[in-house]
């Protein structure tokens, strides 16, 4: 694998997470500013797993009919036009209908970008490539720390990050046409209703530990979405830079990545895996506590990178590993598929979780009209609890059978 090779794949991670972090993060914060709230607050958060849900019949554009650099470009192009789209907007049910139409396109890039790296790289390789996709969601906190140190201007909370995604996005359509030509290698074969749909690789689930590992992945994602509104947490503690804050997370990614290749090699996809969701278990208690000690949030962030590297990506290596060569675009999008609708669960679940521990203040001479208190406490405990059941759940009944594969 050359050196020019592995800097382009990089490359194409760097920017395709870059986008998505410049304006997503700290997407709850300006909601909360503009005062949206309750089916519109959750629907918009949702968007990007409404997007994930298209992954799969995407996956089999990139299988059978067209090279997918060629999808990775157009995708990206709509991304940009639908972001602008949303930044010059205030009525906060089109920017539901401009993010919703984003994700659809910007989500299935997430299962693209791996499966373009893996069919140009090997396995080893594949997590260190991976980390710049880290790399770039911390380096998306540059837009607004430049916004604060050059223009004197505070940028989250606002619009302005749609416009910084919208930037990147057409920046990534642009470079994707430099990345390998990575053909369909099911291209000219038979097609059926079912892989017109791109749901052939949901024949894998008939493979038990396959459905016991995507049942987990659904509930570890139900959980994991509420960090999707950490921002709005970390307000109630009184941090003000939320996007350079969440940064440590992926700071401590591009560490865990980089050991990734080594723990699957030395202990295994299962206890890889298992790891991460212990990672995750781990974040909730400490962000249970938080509130009382503000310091806690640190280490609820910082361990981020053992979450999603040694599960989420892992999870991504797991499933290429038990697809064949002619779905493994679609296997990519089958994980999103599954991970799109957990989130919506999810998006869901943490809203009405927030809700049911949010009351109206009612104590204090100095509340002000309509402040509400939230029991944050709570709410991550009870997140702790799922956590700990996928663990009891994930080491019971997953057996990781990929050397026989």
């Amino acid at each position: 694998m050359s050196l020019i090779l592995r800097s382009k794949l990089s490359i194409m991670m760097f920017l395709q997470f870059m986008l998505v972090a410049s304006f997503w993060v700290q997407l709850s914060s300006y909601l909360d500013k503009m005062e949206v709230k309750g089916l519109m607050f959750s629907l918009i958060m949702s968007t990007m797993a409404i997007g994930s849900i298209f992954s799969p019949l995407v996956g089999m554009f990139a299988d059978r009919v067209a090279n997918s650099e060629k999808v990775l470009c157009v995708l990206n192009a709509l991304v940009a036009g639908l972001l602008l789209a949303a930044f010059f907007t205030t009525n906060p049910t089109m920017i539901f209908v401009w993010l919703v139409l984003a994700m659809c396109a910007y989500m299935p890039t997430w299962g693209l970008t791996a499966s373009i790296a893996m069919a140009n790289s090997t396995p080893e390789a594949f997590p260190i490539i991976r980390v710049f996709g880290s790399l770039g969601w911390i380096c998306a906190a540059v837009f607004a720390l430049v916004g604060k140190t050059c223009f004197d201007t505070v940028i989250d909370g606002t619009a302005i990050p749609l416009a910084c995604g919208a930037g990147v996005a057409a920046v990534s359509a642009v470079f994707a046409l430099f990345l390998p030509a990575t053909p369909p290698k099911a291209k000219g074969e038979p097609m059926s209703a079912v892989d017109a749909l791109g749901l052939r690789a949901f024949s894998m689930l008939k493979d038990k530990n396959v459905a016991v590992f995507m049942a987990s992945v659904v509930v570890w994602t139900v959980a994991f979405t509420i960090y999707w509104m950490y921002g709005s947490f970390l307000s109630s503690l009184g941090v003000e830079d939320i996007t350079a804050s969440l940064s440590v997370g992926q700071v401590s990614e591009l560490l865990f990545m980089t050991l990734l290749p080594i723990a699957i090699v030395k202990i295994g996809f299962k206890k890889t895996l298992a790891i991460g969701i212990l990672a995750m278990l781990v974040r909730y208690v400490l962000s249970g506590f938080a509130p009382e000690t503000h310091s806690l949030y640190w280490g609820a962030i910082a361990v981020h990178g053992i979450i999603f590297g040694f599960f989420f990506v892992a999870a991504q290596m797991y499933i290429d590993k038990k697809a064949s060569d002619d779905i493994k675009a679609q296997a990519q999008g089958l994980f999103f598929f599954f991970y799109g609708v957990a989130q919506i669960i999810g998006t869901f679940f943490s809203e009405w979780l927030i809700s049911s521990n949010t009351n109206k203040a009612v104590e204090g001479v100095v509340a002000k009209v309509g402040a509400t208190t939230t029991d944050w406490q709570n709410i991550f405990f009870i997140e702790a609890g799922i956590c700990a059941f996928l663990l009891v759940f994930f080491c019971l009944l997953f057996k990781d059978d990929t050397k026989n594969a």
